[in-house]
């Protein structure tokens, strides 16, 4: 059998397959109402804003303009 010869366009694009799910998953962990999430042998138990405290939380995003 013979080897095929990896380009640094397929690891490239193998990588940017691995970084692509795995903030997928880690958005949707983020997004979670649960308060304990275990995937693959790692646990997390969190406290998260209860849904009715949900409408008084602000975001504060600084302003980004240039000049």
């Amino acid at each position: 059998m013979s080897e095929l010869p990896l380009s640094e366009g397929f690891l490239l694009t193998i990588a940017g397959m691995f970084i692509g799910c795995f903030s997928g998953v880690l958005a949707c962990i983020l997004k979670s109402r649960c308060t304990r999430i275990s995937c693959c042998g790692v646990s997390i138990e969190r406290s998260v804003i209860p849904p009715d405290e949900l409408r008084n939380v602000s975001v504060d995003i600084p302003n980004s303009t240039r000049t």
